[in-house]
């Protein structure tokens, strides 16, 4: 459960960086996450095959900057998520909180400590919420992802960029126990997929906050961005047509399984069926529960469409 700080002293939080060829944006990212204010912030930064110098200007910062600790490299991840859960794997385990951060963003001051703030007030073991995305032009807009939660969102969608993640001690170490378990397949392509289905399909409360806590720097190098414009929209619907989505939810739903209660499990053994088969039935069985699958009213539409005509 979320931890009670009545007696003041502050949170410990953990923060995650995976690194990738940032050094571009890395200095002001890392400025933002040391300048949180009420909370005691220590960074474990993992970089992942850097070739633009990022590697050695976190060692240079971790010799003069005790809150950063650069965990050695056990070689290339190979993704993002994959760099993601080698941290959580590799960072100490008993820390309160745990925070993923990637190596670009710019992190309000009041991030960490109102979502500490958000988790013990609402008992949730994961805190998330909208985002500010910004280009180079000094462009900003909204991305919303607060919409009500339904049923199964977390077998298709996360609530939010992993950057404003903030997750209890008891959800990393289920996470943990995850992926040091041995299986026949690779975990989820994105960490924060993982997390958001583990807290939910476990009975644990996730609460997707209103207010931007992260101003999320798009650039031609994002692995996710904004998932806004045109663009996105072709690249998603690209993914949707190669059965890409609907192999993840596949695994998401498997994932679920792997850790829901007998209350629930039931109900997700119906879904597994349902996304493991593309008959006829099994898609209008699946159409029918659209309302269940997303959370904003036009994407519960749109992926009743793709699924009822067999796109997805």
């Amino acid at each position: 459960m979320p931890i009670d700080h009545t007696s003041g002293s502050l949170p410990r939080v953990a923060v995650l960086l995976a690194t990738h060829n940032g050094r571009r944006w890395l200095p002001e990212q890392l400025e933002s996450v040391l300048a949180q204010e009420g909370v005691e912030v220590e960074v474990f930064a993992r970089d992942d095959a850097s070739t633009d110098g990022t590697a050695e200007w976190l060692s240079e910062q971790a010799a003069n900057e005790p809150r950063l600790t650069v965990i050695a490299s056990d070689g290339a991840s190979g993704s993002a998520a994959a760099n993601f859960y080698r941290l959580i794997q590799l960072a100490p385990a008993d820390r309160e909180y745990y925070a993923f951060s990637d190596q670009d963003d710019i992190w309000v001051p009041t991030k960490l400590a109102s979502h500490v703030r958000l988790s013990t007030q609402l008992a949730a073991d994961g805190v998330s919420s909208n985002v500010t995305s910004f280009t180079s032009d000094g462009e900003r807009s909204l991305v919303k992802k607060d919409f009500p939660q339904r049923r199964f969102d977390y077998l298709l969608e996360s609530p939010g960029p992993g950057s404003t993640f903030l997750m209890s001690r008891r959800l990393v170490a289920l996470a943990r126990d995850y992926l040091d378990a041995p299986r026949s397949e690779a975990p989820p392509q994105y960490h924060d997929w993982l997390l958001y289905v583990l807290a939910r399909a476990h009975g644990w409360t996730w609460h997707i906050d209103s207010v931007p806590t992260v101003d999320y720097r798009q650039h031609d190098s994002n692995v996710m961005g904004a998932n806004v414009g045109a663009r996105s929209a072709f690249s998603r619907l690209a993914l949707v047509r190669e059965q890409w989505h609907r192999g993840q939810a596949r695994l998401l739903t498997r994932v679920a399984l792997s850790v829901a209660d007998d209350r629930h499990r039931p109900e997700l053994e119906r879904m597994l069926h349902l996304v493991e088969n593309t008959n006829l039935r099994s898609r209008c069985a699946l159409a029918r529960r659209a309302q269940q699958l997303r959370r904003r009213p036009r994407d519960q539409w749109i992926i009743a469409l793709l699924i009822s005509t067999g796109v997805w």
